[in-house]
């Protein structure tokens, strides 16, 4: 039982935090990182109740940092784990915090071919067909399985994404049958919590894998491999369930067809954008400033094409921008490099040294409980979230 404030003032055992009011107490803990709120969660009950409630998910949600969540595949089946990188700038210099997911304790699954993120929630599947999706939270450990609509059809693009509209989250599914040739997919939508997919026609476009971040304004996007007509960037809007395209900057218009292959575009910075290699010496990266706005395109960078030297034909995906302008990219994805603006100077990052095989997404860790998201649903729980009091001890890594 927490002490209790007398007529007189509280007692010396009455820790000053709950003497603040209850809006400013979530504030304060909102604020603060991944792990220290883990380790809140068994100081006290009420620190537990304070940060398991939907009001400081959501609020914790709004500030919470991007991070870069790699899924290796090493050959050993003991080693595969989901790492979670936060990078963050330090003066000149950047930290990383990280957080290690295993199946044992965080994930429903060893088998991963594929993942989306979107608003803190992460969705999984595996390889073969028949696969079910797992949405989870892994900071929490709980997750629902879902179903894939048909077994029997080839997988094409997916991904997880929020209806600001019904706080809704919806999976986006596209199959086609492996023996017919069409150029259209048909099209299902699973909305969490109603346990049930619904076909919405057909995909006007090939939907090619999504890129590193793909969420904004509502909908996800991706590049068109094969972009006609300036249709560089595609779209699925989840509130009104839609396709669409972004305009591109009028310079992309005058690209002949082998010029618009090499690009790439996604999210940055909360802005789409487009990465165009005009020679194998350097790229520019164009950034949409106003959403569906065209005019509002900038030229924004201009880098030269410089690591690892000798190689001449690299391609780059910006992961991350920091504070003190360092950007880290994907490059060729298999290795992450960092670019530092004023020095003009692209190098490795010790820290991102991975050994195996990885894909990488954008992930923004929350406290948001599927209890609250998909009410209706079978909803399961991991054995254990103790892995996250071993990795506290190597919490900061400065390089």
């Amino acid at each position: 039982m927490e002490p209790s404030s007398s007529k007189h003032g509280p007692t010396p055992n009455t820790c000053r935090l709950f003497q603040l009011p209850h809006s400013l107490i979530l504030d304060i803990l909102s604020r603060l990182s991944i792990i220290d709120i883990l380790h809140c969660k068994c100081v006290s009950k009420r620190l537990l109740c304070f940060v398991s409630g939907a009001e400081f998910a959501r609020l914790h949600l709004s500030r919470s940092p991007l991070c870069i969540l790699i899924n290796s595949r090493p050959r050993q089946r003991t080693r595969k784990k989901l790492q979670l990188s936060h990078v963050y700038a330090n003066g000149e210099s950047f930290q990383v915090s990280k957080l290690n997911f295993t199946p044992i304790s965080n994930v429903p699954t060893w088998d991963i071919s594929d993942l989306s993120a979107c608003n803190g929630l992460l969705c999984l599947v595996g390889p073969k067909r028949d696969d079910p999706f797992y949405l989870c939270n892994p900071i929490l450990g709980e997750f629902i399985s879902i179903q894939p609509p048909y077994k029997d059809r080839q997988r094409g693009c997916w991904g997880l994404g929020y209806s600001a509209v019904t706080n809704q989250y919806k999976l986006l599914q596209s199959y086609y049958y492996p023996t017919v040739e069409s150029t259209n997919k048909m099209v299902e939508i699973y909305t969490i919590g109603t346990g049930t997919w619904r076909n919405i026609g057909n995909a006007p476009i090939h939907c090619s894998t999504l890129p590193f971040d793909a969420f904004l304004n509502g909908a996800i996007h991706w590049r068109n491999f094969l972009p006609r007509g300036g249709e560089f960037i595609h779209s699925f809007n989840f509130d009104t369930e839609q396709f669409g395209t972004v305009p591109p900057p009028d310079h992309f218009l005058e690209l002949d067809d082998f010029s618009a292959e090499f690009t790439t575009s996604g999210v940055l910075g909360g802005c789409l954008f487009i990465i165009h290699f005009p020679d194998f010496a350097k790229f520019d990266i164009w950034v949409m400033k106003e959403y569906g706005v065209k005019e509002s395109w900038t030229k924004q960078f201009v880098i030269q094409d410089m690591y690892p030297k000798g190689y001449g034909s690299d391609t780059y995906e910006p992961l991350v921008v920091l504070s003190n302008g360092e950007i880290f990219m994907l490059l060729n994805n298999q290795e992450i490099v960092c670019y530092n603006q004023k020095r003009k100077h692209l190098r490795g990052c010790k820290f991102f040294k991975i050994r195996s095989i990885f894909d990488t997404i954008a992930y923004t860790p929350c406290f948001v409980s599927l209890y609250n998201v998909a009410k209706g649903e079978q909803i399961s729980r991991m054995r254990s979230t103790g892995v996250h009091d071993k990795i506290c001890k190597d919490k900061f890594l400065c390089l």
